[in-house]
């Protein structure tokens, strides 16, 4: 069996797992005491003298699922799998910015079908109460991403409730110690002085305080980021889950970028090759890249494509002469999609293809919708610490650096700035 290292239970304490790394976690604390009492040591310290409050309530547990512009747009064409058509009814039960962002682009898109004359019809979609006839947990069967979230709901609350219990007899004990005549004397009250929680409990105690270029930003061990009131409750909540673990979670676009062989691109060409330098296994956030590459001494001319996740071809270039080593895609590419791109040289009559078949293909992905306009909004803010969790978290793995290592500079002595950094790079070594 392998325990979970320190560094895990303190990311699944703070929430800070991927969902299939916190559903095995939760399983995994709910079968072994030793992981179980690490996690729980790790809660109380995360929650000092707060008490707990916790719910299975489907509607606490999707209540930071905000509906983006994509969401939107798939409401309006009735794209929805039922699945996510209920996780988002569930969270429309208690969000009203959600609510009323669904009805204002409902309204718009009646208002600009009418004006054009088209025949547009209003979805059917619930944005208030009936989500479904039957109870949430009697249709886990039937839904995988339910049945991995009840999962970790069920072992913490059961981790939790051990937590509960061992306060409540902690309580009892201090009381007991405090007045031993108690259990003798019952008809007289204890006296109110006997109990008190230690300071270091206390759950808004700061975790760090950071110089960032727009003033000073303070993350208490609560989860609380203060300094930062221009940039919205979800960065923040990013922003605080890599302040408490100390460490940035993988963007899950980078295993998609990570290399693996191409293979169906034809035989290798004999003679000398050339390197494709950018986009080169990133993030991009512009949809019209200049993609860069080698020259080739000998060249006639270059020309480049560029491919969609199934093989197909999206754009391609026109014949480039031997002194041009760049071109800018003529049109937008869809956002939020991985692409591969290969640029084939023309040698003595002969092309020559990079990459080659036996060397992985060159991928990049778009930056998201949903994303680029969260980052035109955190630009705003001028946070060098939340540009920088945000880029880390969307797999811009150079724009991550160069932020954490302005913070550094900032706060030459804060280990914060510097463990952040120091997980990026762990990240781009690993793939």
């Amino acid at each position: 069996m392998t325990h979970l290292s320190p560094l895990q239970v303190k990311q699944f304490a703070v929430s800070a797992l991927s969902e299939d790394k916190a559903a095995a976690a939760a399983v995994h604390c709910a079968e072994c005491q030793s992981c179980h009492q690490q996690f729980v040591e790790e809660l109380k310290w995360q929650r000092g003298g707060a008490p707990f409050t916790f719910t299975l309530e489907p509607e606490f547990w999707f209540r930071h699922d905000h509906v983006d512009f994509e969401l939107l747009v798939e409401i309006a064409d009735k794209t929805l799998d039922e699945e996510t058509e209920e996780i988002i009814n569930i969270h429309l039960k208690t969000c009203e910015t959600c609510r009323e962002d669904v009805r204002s682009f409902l309204a718009y898109r009646d208002d600009t079908a009418r004006e054009t004359d088209l025949s547009y019809s209003r979805p059917e979609f619930q944005t208030t109460h009936d989500v479904a006839a039957a109870p949430w947990w009697q249709r886990l069967q039937s839904r995988p991403a339910y049945a991995v979230a009840a999962i970790v709901l069920l072992a913490v609350a059961v981790l939790i409730g051990v937590i509960s219990l061992d306060r409540r007899s902690d309580t009892f004990e201090a009381n007991k110690h405090a007045n031993p005549r108690n259990d003798e004397s019952p008809g007289t009250s204890p006296t109110p002085d006997v109990v008190s929680s230690p300071s270091t409990g206390d759950g808004s105690a700061k975790v760090a305080t950071l110089k960032d270029a727009g003033g000073e930003v303070t993350i208490e061990r609560n989860g609380r980021v203060t300094g930062l009131d221009e940039v919205s409750e979800n960065s923040r909540q990013h922003i605080a889950r890599a302040a408490l673990s100390e460490q940035i979670e993988p963007a899950d676009v980078l295993q998609r970028l990570s290399s693996d062989e191409g293979g169906l691109r034809g035989n290798d060409n004999g003679g000398q090759g050339f390197r494709l330098l950018y986009p080169e296994r990133r993030v991009v956030t512009e949809v019209r890249p200049v993609f860069r590459w080698e020259s080739l001494p000998g060249v006639s001319s270059y020309q480049v494509y560029v491919l969609d996740a199934n093989g197909k071809q999206v754009v391609q270039s026109e014949e480039l002469p031997p002194t041009q080593t760049r071109w800018k895609a003529p049109t937008p590419l869809r956002r939020g999609q991985v692409f591969t791109w290969l640029v084939t040289a023309v040698v003595d009559g002969k092309k020559i293809v990079s990459p080659p078949a036996s060397l992985p293909e060159m991928k990049f992905a778009v930056l998201s919708t949903a994303e680029a306009q969260e980052l035109s909004q955190l630009r705003k803010s001028n946070s060098h610490l939340a540009l920088g969790v945000f880029y880390a978290k969307a797999g811009l793995l150079n724009e991550a650096e160069g932020e954490f290592q302005s913070l550094i500079k900032l706060n030459p002595n804060a280990e914060l700035p510097k463990k952040l950094l120091q997980s990026v790079r762990s990240i781009r070594k690993g793939n």
